[in-house]
């Protein structure tokens, strides 16, 4: 998983984590939805800064070597009963009687009386994220579990609570990035190998150990899959279970595996968006052949000019094939991910208007796209000092690491002319490799003075225990293919695609949370017909016209006494188009900014979680002004009215009602009202 994925999903963890659970901890008692969750974004972002202090919540016995100390704010307030603390271990496992690091974890305890079954152990990947920040997401979707399970949540070393990795330079991106990397592994000098999961996997164990328990459940998302991988084939003995959302593995260690598995699934991604939406299905027969087109018209001829991003700040873009294929890869954008394909779902549109000779919706997709090198924020939160000194030692380099950094480059550069031709089809293997990309590229100025452990011991034997391995099609950080690959190295494991997810299953899907909360419970698999259809179809865009004529008319709607023709009807789509466009920007950026070709948009969330959006002279085809409002419920409930005016309409009033990123079939906003003095009434798609 790419550093600057891990630094977008942690404003989820940002916008998220002050949510409370009810003392009765059964999941049907979560009445928000994935999605609905996410959304709560004005709510406090809970920060902890530096180390607990002693607690009064205190386990009966407690094992000598177990520092406790008074858990965070963040996780008292969440239902189950919380002991914090840290176990000092090896800094280097080759030396156990040197220094030590202290590893901080929190255990959440089951409610019912009586011993534990096992400790549900969590790890959220990155590598370089605090695990305990995740805290509040999995409490949520396993709260069913606690009431004969323990819930364990431990910072890898280097990470979170567990003396965070902090490079300055490398963290704020105050240096160019291999000026920043080689300080970095400069500063750790020879601990800058110590930090691998083979490590992290005899740091888990001892955790485990300390504390008593004899079986895990454990759960590795995104990168977690390669913790899950590392501690099964040393301790496997120890675990009752595994869930794999997502699964990097060992197959992916190897040279430009996963850089060519998420460049191609770039292209799954954008078809399967566009097909699902009514809207961009109308316009887009052939997607993968458009987006085929769309990246050799980059390559041949790079974009380049000023947009908004989606917070209302102007960007320089310069939109190569590299940039492309970033773009297309990092669906999540900017500061609020995992709620949108808003890059997938807009590409074949702004592509389309690019041949037409407006570069303005791709400029803008570019402008909202958090770049590679950028400031990480708290160190605690994600470093990517761990993030490097994780990846780079476990990963099987291209290139010896005892060579000068000429020699290293060359056999970089060596390695990637060896590959196939179509390794990175449709993208060209000069994007497939550049820095954003390729996570070989990244760790070039990154040093291994001393030998790590490895991911795996060599011949790794992989435990016969209940194994469930999920994936979602529309995952482009850790593909479908690759998810499969982990799955076959557990003898007893079950692989399923979930329908319309993207990376990491259960943050989308409702259905894969209850799936894998169920298989802890049971160690089987229930009914998996909830994956197979899209839970929530996300909306994607025909088209983006320069004028009112250019759009798609709206559909009469029989059950009302429309009296507008066709023209009227193009109007009312454009004038749904710019506040469907602008609530997503709400929703990817700070929640205030600039609208397509001009004017501005203000949101803002009540307490029960409703957003309110502004629209001000909003303007998304050029001959067609939108002002007024949009509520935008919990429930997911759309509502807006709005005035329109401009020189391609009559004018007047139309008010919208439907719903916005609800789970089940895209049905149809409602929109009435009066243009040019005639009755409205139609529809346009959802989705």
């Amino acid at each position: 998983m790419k550093a600057t994925t891990i630094l977008a999903i942690l404003t989820i963890i940002l916008d998220a984590t002050f949510l409370c659970l009810p003392n009765a901890v059964h999941a049907q008692q979560i009445a928000l939805p994935p999605r609905a969750l996410l959304r709560q974004r004005n709510s406090r972002a809970l920060r902890f800064h530096g180390e607990p202090t002693q607690s009064s919540n205190l386990p009966a016995t407690t094992p000598p070597e177990i520092i406790l100390a008074q858990c965070p704010p963040e996780a008292t307030g969440l239902g189950p009963t919380v002991t914090c603390g840290y176990l000092p271990v090896p800094l280097d496992r080759q030396d156990p009687d040197g220094p030590t690091i202290n590893i901080y974890f929190e255990l959440y305890l089951h409610s019912n009386a009586g011993p534990a079954e096992s400790a549900m152990l969590f790890n959220a990947g990155g590598p370089g994220i605090s695990t305990t920040g995740f805290r509040a997401y999995f409490l949520t979707y396993f709260a069913q579990n606690l009431d004969v399970h323990d819930i364990l949540l431990i910072d890898d070393r280097g990470r979170g609570l567990s003396a965070a990795i902090d490079c300055p330079e490398l963290q704020h991106a105050t240096a160019p990035f291999q000026d920043g990397e080689a300080d970095c592994a400069a500063q750790l000098g020879a601990a800058d190998s110590w930090y691998g999961t083979g490590d992290i996997a005899m740091d888990m164990d001892a955790v485990r150990s300390a504390l008593g328990y004899d079986k895990l459940d454990y759960w590795g998302g995104s990168y977690g899959g390669e913790d899950v991988s590392a501690y099964a084939t040393r301790f496997g003995e120890h675990l009752r279970s595994i869930i794999l959302d997502a699964p990097m593995g060992t197959p992916a260690l190897q040279p430009f595996v996963m850089d060519g598995d998420s460049a191609r699934a770039t292209v799954r991604e954008v078809r399967l968006d566009c097909q699902r939406s009514p809207t961009c299905s109308a316009d887009h027969s052939d997607p993968e052949s458009e987006f085929a087109y769309l990246i050799q018209s980059i390559r041949n001829q790079p974009v380049e000019g000023w947009a908004y991003n989606a917070s209302g700040t102007p960007v320089y873009v310069k939109l190569d094939e590299s940039a492309l294929l970033y773009l297309s890869y990092f669906y999540t954008n900017s500061s609020f991910p995992v709620v949108f394909f808003v890059s997938a779902g807009e590409i074949l549109a702004a592509g389309s208007s690019l041949s037409q000779g407006d570069p303005v919706p791709l400029l803008r997709l570019g402008a909202e796209v958090t770049p590679f090198v950028t400031d990480n924020g708290d160190p605690t939160f994600f470093s990517q000092g761990a993030y490097v000194a994780t990846m780079c030692v476990d990963f099987h380099e291209p290139w010896d690491w005892t060579v000068s950094m000429d020699e290293r480059k060359g056999q970089f550069n060596e390695a990637v002319s060896d590959l196939p031709s179509d390794y990175f089809a449709p993208f060209s293997k000069v994007a497939g490799t550049s820095l954003g990309m390729s996570l070989e590229k990244q760790c070039l100025w990154w040093q291994k003075p001393t030998p790590s452990s490895p991911v795996t011991p060599p011949h790794p034997t992989y435990p016969y225990v209940p194994t469930l391995v999920m994936s979602g099609d529309m995952d482009t950080l850790v593909a479908m293919e690759e998810a499969k690959q982990v799955a076959r190295l557990f003898p007893q494991s079950t692989f399923v695609k979930v329908a319309e997810a993207g990376h990491i299953t259960v943050l989308w899907s409702q259905c894969a949370a209850n799936l894998e909360s169920n298989f802890v419970e049971t160690l089987q698999l229930a009914n998996t017909t909830c994956t197979k259809t899209p839970e929530t179809v996300s909306p994607a865009v025909g088209r983006f016209p320069l004028i009112a004529e250019d759009a798609q008319p709206a559909e009469i709607d029989p059950s009302g006494s429309n009296r507008i023709g066709e023209p009227e009807r193009k109007v009312v789509t454009v004038a749904v188009a710019t506040a469907i466009d602008a609530l997503k920007r709400t929703t990817i950026g700070s929640g205030s900014g600039v609208c397509l070709r001009a004017g501005t948009f203000q949101s803002s969330v009540d307490a029960n979680g409703n957003q309110t959006a502004t629209l001000t002279n909003c303007v998304f085809a050029s001959d067609v002004k939108i002002n007024g409002s949009m509520v935008w419920g919990l429930d997911l409930s759309f509502v807006a009215d709005l005035t329109v005016s401009g020189s391609g309409t009559a004018g007047g009033t139309l008010h919208v009602e439907g719903s916005f990123e609800a789970p089940g079939p895209v049905d149809s906003f409602k929109v009435s009202g009066i243009l040019g003095e005639r009755t409205v009434a139609v529809l346009i798609p959802e989705a």
